[in-house]
C-alpha cells in the first residue's frame, strides 16, 4: 500500500522525466507588497468627484440598510445580526430602485454536498485569487499577482494612497492603482472599459460593445480587463448594471478560443471597480458571474467615517465571503461559481446569467427596455441639484403589530385586521402571493358552518412553526404548546430540547425536532410526540448553523438541553449524519425505529430545485416535507443570509406539489409551508398551491406582544418573549427601562382567541371556492388568478396544473421484497422484552454475527422500554446485554438514542452513527476474531456518540471522522494506538491518526480518553467537557504535536492533571480494562494496566477556555 506522499513523489519523478519542469516557472507577486503606482494611473478614477456622494448613492440603488450594515460592519468589526426575518418586497415587487443582484437569491446545498461551518473550520477555507493569465504547461512565462481576498483598495474618486495600502496590506490585497501599475510595467497590458450606457445606446448594443471590447484587447494580449463605472453619469451617459457587465464579458471570453484552442478566458482577468456594489450579497454576486476582483469604491469612502473603517469593512466582508460559499459545501472561492436563482427576470435578460429563474418571460418582468428607463432616471437622480436621500425599504410587521395584539385581546375585529393586511399586500405587494387572488365559484352556494377545515386528527390546517426554548422564554415556550393543545393543532418544538414537565403531555399537538446540534435529544424526547421533524434547514438562514450565547444558557435551558448553565452552544451548519439522501433515509429509519408510531418530516428551505429534493425526500421515507420560505422567522441570523438567501415559500411548495405528482409520490406525503403567512388568505392560497398545512411563527409570537424590534438575539427582549428574563427585577438588573412578562394564561387565550378567528375565514374561504373540505383545495391552483403586478411577475407558470403522474404498473411486473434494515433491531427488541415480561430482570441475547444490513441495532429495544416505562410496564427491566461475538460489524445507528439498561457489546467493528443522542446504558465495540483466530477491528465509523448526553463508550478501535462531534455528557474511551513514529511533515495527519479528523468538535459536556493520535482539527467549537490524550513521547507525540492537531478555530488550551482528573481517567481506563479482560485479551489488558499506573504523568488535558459571558450590544 502507497501513501499518498509516496505516490505524489512518484508522480513529480515521472513528471521530471517527461519534460524540463524548470521551463514553466513563473513568478508569482503578492499584491500586498506591490510597489506604489504612478501618480497618472488613478486618474481615470475621478471624473465623478463633481458629484454629491448622497445623490450617487441614491442614483446605484443603495438602501438605509446597506448603510447601516455598512457603518457597523466598519465600526466594530464583526457582520451585522438581525432576527425576526425578512419582511420587506421581493426586487421585482418593490416600487424603490433595485439592482439585478437584488433580483437574484443566493443558492445553498440541501441534503446533499452539505453546508461547511466556517467558524469552526476556519483553516480550510481560501479566498485567495491569483491575476493575470491562467497557467499552462508551455514555455512562455507570465508573472501574476496573488491576493489573499478578492477585493481590491483604492480606485477612489479623490485618493488616499495611505489609507489604502496600509488596510490593503493587511488584508493581503493590493489597490487598484498599485494593480494597473504592476500590469502596466512590461509584464502584460491592461484594458479599461467603460461600463456605461452610452447616449443613444439600447442595453443590447451596449453589451455589444462590452464584448466586442473585450475579445479584441485579450486577443492582442491584454491580461487584465477592467470594467469601469467611472463614466456613469458624466454628459449624457447613463447607468449600466455591472452584473449584466460582468456576466456577458466572461460568457464571451470563456466561449472564445485563441488559435492553440485554448480560452481566452484564460488569458485574462477581469475586475470591476463600481458605485453599485453595495454590500456583500453584491459583491458575491459579480464574483459568481465570473468577476475576477472587485473594487467598491464608495463602500470604501463610507467606511472612512469610522477609525480603522476600511480594515474592519475588509475583514468583515472576507469572512462574510468565506461564509456564503460554505453554505454550498465550498471551501475554495474558485470552486464558487453561478449559484444563484432569480425572481421576476424577463427571458432576453437571464439569457444572459444562464442561471435558474422564476415567474419571468418574453415581455413579463425586468426587460432591457425597463433596463434603459431605469438608467436614465438614475442619471437624473444622480446629476440632481437637490438632495436625493437614501430610500429606505417597506416593512409590515411594524405596521401591523399593534392590531394584532388588539384582535387577540378582542378588543379589534379579525376581518378589520385581515382588511388591513390585503390593503398594504395591494399597495405594497411583498411576496409572490399577494399578487394573486381567488376565482370564487359564486354558482355553488355553500354554507361556511358545514366547511369541515380539520386535517387528520387536527381541527385545522396551520400549524405553530418550531421555534425552540432558549430563543423563546419558559412561558411563551409554554403558552405555544397549551394554545395548539386547547386548539387542536400542531406546536412544533425547535432545536432545543424540552423542559421536562411537558414530556408527554402534548403528545397528539406536539412535534419534536431533531437538528445538527441534537439540543435534548433522547429516546424519552423521541417517543413523547406524535410528530418528529428533522430539521435540514430553515427558510430564514439556509445554510448556517445557530449560536445560544452563554449568558441565554440559563439553569432550566441547560436541563433542557442537557448543557451546562452558562456554557455557549453552538448548532453545526449541518446535519454530521446526513450528506446525502440515502443518509437522510437512515436517520428517518432510526427515528422510525426509535418511535414507530411518529410521523416523520424534513424541514427543507425553499430553492431553485426543490422539486427533485423533494422526490428524494419522500422516497427516503418521510411523512411530511416542511418548506420553509426565505420570509420565515429566526431568532438570531447574520442580516445578509435573511434578505439573500433563500426562495419564496409559493414557488417551493407548488414545485415540489408537482414534482411529487408528477411521480406518483404525492399521495405518500404531506407537504407543510412556513414563510410570512399572517392570515386566512395566506392559508388557503398556498394550500391551493400545495401545501396541506401552513405554519404561524413570527405571527404567533405577535400575537402574545412581539412589537417587531428585531432584537430577540440581544436576549433583552422588553415583552418577555425572546428572553430568559423572567421578572421586573432581573429585567432592571440587567437594565432594561421597561419590560412586560408574558402571562400564560392570558397568552393561551390571545393565541386561541386569534386561530380561532383565522380559522373561520379558512372556513369562509373554502365555502366560497365551493367546498366543503378544506384538504380538497391542496394543489387546486387554477382556483387562483393573478390579479395585479401582470408586467412584474408572469405566474401562468404558477397556477398551471402539474403534468399527470405516471403511475402504471406492468402486468407482468415482479415484486421485489427484502429484509427491512431495521429486521434484527425489531427482533432482538420483541425477544427481549419477552423476557422481560416473564418476569425477568437481567435478558442477554447471544448472536453469532451482526452484518452491515442490520442497522439501528439496540434502538428498538430502547424505544420500547422507554414506552414501556411511560405505561408503568416492565419495572423489573434491570439489564439487556445485546452480544454480537465472532466478527460482526452492525450497520449505521449501532444503539442509536440508546439508554438504561441495555448494553450493546461487538466484537468486530461497526459503523456510522454509533450511539448518536444516547443518554445512557453501555456500548463496547472490541477486536473480533477472523478465521485465523486473531483479535483484528475494533473501529467504529463517522459520528461516534454524536450528540450523545450519557452513557458509556469503549471503543478498542480506530474511529472515523467526527468522533464524539457535540457530545454533551457521554464516557468515551477510544483505544486505538499509534502503530509507527509520527511523520508529520507529510501532511495528512488523517491518513495516518486513530481519529479521523474533527473530533470532539462542539462539545459541551461529557469525559473522553484517547489513548493513540487524536487526528487534526480537534475541539473545535468545544465550549465544555473534557478530553483527556495519552502522550506518547518516543512515537512522537508530545504536547506540541497535540497543539498541531487542535483546530484553528478552537479556543481550548492543553493543562495538566488534577486529582479529580487522575480519579475519572482511572475509573474509565479500569472499566475498559474489564472489557479486555472479559473478551480474554489479557496482554492488552496488562499493557493498559501500564498505562493507569502512570496515568498523572502519561497524560494532559485538553478544555475550554472559559471566558466570561456578557450581554453584548447591538444595533
Amino acid at each position: 500500500i502507497y501513501t499518498h506522499g509516496e505516490i505524489i513523489a512518484e508522480v513529480l519523478e515521472t513528471l521530471r522525466k517527461r519534460t524540463d519542469l524548470s521551463a514553466h516557472g513563473r513568478e508569482l507577486f503578492l499584491g500586498a507588497e506591490l510597489r506604489e503606482a504612478p501618480e497618472e494611473i488613478s486618474t481615470p478614477f475621478h471624473r465623478t468627484a463633481g458629484l454629491s456622494q448622497e445623490n450617487l448613492l441614491a442614483a446605484n440603488a443603495w438602501k438605509t440598510s446597506d448603510l447601516a450594515s455598512l457603518r457597523q460592519s466598519s465600526l466594530r468589526k464583526r457582520e451585522p445580526i438581525t432576527s425576526l426575518g425578512y419582511d420587506g418586497p421581493l426586487a421585482s415587487l418593490s416600487s424603490q430602485r433595485q439592482n439585478i443582484s437584488d433580483f437574484f437569491k443566493e443558492q445553498v446545498a440541501v441534503v446533499t454536498n452539505p453546508a461547511i461551518d466556517r467558524e469552526r473550520e476556519m483553516e480550510h477555507f481560501s479566498t485567495r485569487i491569483m491575476l493575470g493569465p491562467r497557467p499552462v504547461l508551455r514555455r512562455d512565462r507570465h508573472d501574476n499577482v496573488v491576493l489573499e481576498i478578492p477585493f481590491l483598495t483604492g480606485g477612489r474618486r479623490e485618493a488616499k494612497v495611505t489609507t489604502d495600502r496600509e488596510a490593503g496590506r493587511e488584508a493581503g490585497t493590493s489597490s487598484l492603482e498599485n494593480l494597473l501599475g504592476f500590469f502596466s510595467s512590461g509584464r502584460g497590458r491592461y484594458r479599461v472599459i467603460s461600463c456605461a450606457l452610452r447616449s443613444g445606446e439600447t442595453v443590447p448594443d451596449s453589451l455589444e460593445r462590452l464584448r466586442k471590447e473585450a475579445l479584441s484587447a485579450v486577443s492582442r494580449g491584454c491580461r487584465l480587463l477592467l470594467l469601469d463605472d467611472g463614466a456613469a453619469f458624466t454628459g449624457s451617459v447613463s447607468f449600466l448594471d455591472p452584473g449584466l457587465a460582468v456576466a456577458v464579458v466572461h460568457r464571451a471570453l470563456r466561449d472564445a478560443k485563441a488559435s492553440t484552442g485554448e480560452s481566452l478566458r484564460r488569458r485574462t482577468s477581469l475586475v470591476v471597480r463600481s458605485a453599485a456594489l453595495r454590500n456583500l450579497h453584491d459583491l458575491v454576486f459579480l464574483l459568481g458571474m465570473g468577476a475576477d476582483a472587485l473594487c467598491p469604491y464608495l463602500m470604501w469612502e463610507l467606511a472612512d467615517a469610522e477609525e480603522n473603517g476600511l480594515a474592519n469593512l475588509l475583514a468583515v466582508l472576507s469572512t462574510g465571503l468565506e461564509k456564503v460559499i460554505s453554505t454550498m459545501g465550498t471551501h475554495e472561492l474558485g470552486g464558487y461559481g453561478r449559484y444563484f436563482a432569480s425572481v421576476g427576470l424577463s427571458d432576453q435578460v437571464v439569457e444572459i446569467f444562464g442561471t435558474p429563474n422564476f415567474c419571468g418571460s418574453a415581455e413579463i418582468g425586468l426587460t432591457f427596455r425597463k433596463l434603459e428607463e431605469d438608467g436614465r432616471e438614475r442619471r437624473a437622480v444622480a446629476r440632481s441639484s437637490k438632495r436625493q436621500p437614501v430610500e429606505n425599504q417597506f416593512r409590515i410587521y411594524s405596521r401591523i403589530w399593534k392590531m394584532v395584539g388588539q384582535v387577540a385581546k378582542m378588543e379589534e375585529n379579525f376581518a378589520e385586521l385581515s382588511r388591513l393586511i390585503r390593503q398594504y399586500e395591494v399597495e405594497h405587494p411583498l411576496a409572490v402571493r399577494h399578487l394573486i387572488d381567488f376565482r370564487f365559484r359564486e354558482e355553488v352556494a355553500v354554507d361556511p358552518e358545514e366547511v369541515d377545515i380539520s386535517i387528520g386528527n387536527h381541527d385545522m390546517p396551520i400549524l405553530i412553526s418550531a421555534m425552540s426554548f432558549g430563543s423563546q422564554g419558559e412561558t411563551p415556550f409554554r403558552i405555544y404548546a397549551e394554545s395548539a393543545r386547547r386548539l387542536n393543532i400542531i406546536c412544533m418544538n425547535g432545536e432545543g430540547g424540552e423542559i421536562a414537565d411537558m414530556l408527554g403531555n402534548y403528545r397528539r399537538n406536539r412535534g419534536q425536532q431533531i437538528a445538527s446540534g441534537r439540543f435534548g435529544v433522547t429516546m424519552e424526547y423521541l417517543n413523547s410526540v406524535d410528530f418528529l421533524e428533522i430539521k435540514v434547514g430553515q427558510g430564514a438562514k439556509p445554510g448556517e448553523g445557530g449560536h445560544l450565547p452563554g449568558f441565554k444558557v440559563t439553569e432550566k435551558i441547560a436541563a433542557a438541553r442537557h448543557a451546562v448553565p452558562g456554557v455557549s452552544l453552538i448548532s453545526p451548519s449541518n446535519n454530521h449524519d446526513i450528506y446525502s439522501i440515502e443518509d437522510l433515509a437512515q436517520i428517518i429509519e432510526e427515528l422510525r425505529t426509535a418511535n414507530p408510531h411518529a410521523k416523520i418530516s424534513v424541514k427543507v428551505p425553499s430553492v431553485a430545485g426543490i422539486g427533485t429534493i423533494s422526490l428524494g425526500i419522500a422516497k427516503a421515507g418521510a411523512d411530511i416535507i416542511t418548506i420553509s420560505g426565505y420570509d420565515g422567522g429566526t431568532g438570531a441570523a447574520r442580516r445578509h443570509a435573511v434578505k439573500f438567501v433563500g426562495f419564496p415559500v409559493e414557488i417551493g411548495v407548488r414545485e415540489a406539489h408537482c414534482a411529487l405528482v408528477e411521480a406518483g409520490l404525492r399521495n405518500r406525503v404531506e407537504i407543510w409551508a412556513d414563510g410570512g403567512a399572517k392570515t386566512g388568505r395566506d392559508v388557503v392560497k398556498l394550500l391551493l398551491l400545495g401545501a396541506n398545512r401552513v405554519g404561524f411563527g413570527t405571527m404567533a409570537m405577535v400575537v402574545i406582544g412581539c412589537t417587531a424590534c428585531r432584537g430577540c438575539h440581544m436576549g433583552t427582549c422588553h415583552v418577555g418573549i425572546a428572553t430568559q428574563i423572567e421578572t421586573n427585577e432581573e429585567a432592571r438588573e440587567k437594565g432594561l427601562k421597561r419590560f412586560v412578562p408574558r402571562v400564560l394564561e392570558n397568552g393561551v387565550i390571545y393565541h386561541t382567541t386569534f386561530f380561532r378567528a383565522l380559522g373561520r375565514e379558512i372556513r369562509t374561504l373554502t365555502a366560497k371556492l365551493g367546498f366543503q373540505r378544506t384538504q380538497d383545495l391542496v394543489g387546486q391552483a387554477h382556483l387562483l388568478e393573478q390579479v395585479r403586478g401582470l408586467d412584474r411577475l408572469d405566474l401562468s407558470g404558477l397556477l398551471a396544473p402539474p403534468p399527470p403522474g405516471e403511475i402504471r404498473r406492468a402486468d407482468n411486473a415482479v415484486r421485489i421484497i427484502r429484509k427491512p434494515l431495521n429486521y434484527l433491531t425489531s427482533l432482538i427488541s420483541g425477544l427481549v422484552t419477552e423476557g422481560f415480561e416473564g418476569g425477568d430482570e437481567r435478558v442477554h441475547y447471544n448472536d453469532g454475527s451482526a452484518s452491515s444490513s442490520d442497522r439501528a441495532i439496540g434502538t428498538y429495544l430502547a424505544g420500547a422500554l422507554t414506552r414501556a416505562h411511560w405505561d408503568g410496564r416492565l419495572t423489573n427491566a434491570r439489564e439487556a446485554l445485546l452480544h454480537f461475538r465472532r466478527d460482526s460489524t452492525p450497520g449505521n445507528g449501532l444503539g442509536a438514542f440508546n439508554s438504561e439498561p441495555i448494553t450493546i457489546l461487538v466484537e468486530g467493528g461497526a459503523q456510522d452513527g454509533v450511539g448518536k443522542s444516547a443518554n445512557g446504558g453501555r456500548i463496547v465495540v472490541l477486536k473480533g476474531e477472523n478465521r485465523h483466530g486473531v483479535r483484528v477491528g475494533g473501529a467504529v465509523g463517522k459520528g461516534l456518540a454524536y450528540g450523545a448526553q450519557g452513557g458509556t463508550f469503549l471503543i478498542q478501535g480506530d474511529a472515523d471522522s467526527r468522533a464524539c462531534i457535540r457530545l454533551s455528557g457521554a464516557r468515551v474511551v477510544l483505544g486505538g494506538r499509534i502503530r509507527k513514529p509520527l511523520d508529520d511533515a507529510q501532511g495528512l495527519l488523517a491518513d495516518r491518526a486513530n481519529l479521523k479528523g474533527f473530533a470532539f468538535e462542539y462539545m459541551t459536556a461529557g469525559r473522553v480518553v484517547v489513548l493513540g493520535d487524536p487526528g487534526p482539527w480537534i475541539c473545535s467549537g468545544m465550549t465544555g467537557g473534557v478530553v483527556y490524550c495519552r502522550l506518547d513521547l518516543e512515537l512522537g507525540l508530545d504536547r506540541e504535536a497535540l497543539r498541531r492537531r487542535i483546530a484553528r478555530g478552537a479556543t481550548v488550551e492543553i493543562r495538566d492533571l488534577d486529582e479529580d482528573d487522575v480519579m475519572q481517567l482511572e475509573e474509565l481506563l479500569m472499566l475498559y480494562h474489564r472489557e479486555l479482560l472479559h473478551s480474554h485479551q489479557e496482554e492488552e489488558a496488562d499493557w493498559l494496566e501500564g498505562v493507569v499506573s502512570h496515568c498523572r504523568s502519561a497524560f494532559v488535558k485538553i478544555i475550554p477556555e472559559h471566558i466570561p459571558s456578557a450581554i453584548p450590544s447591538d444595533e
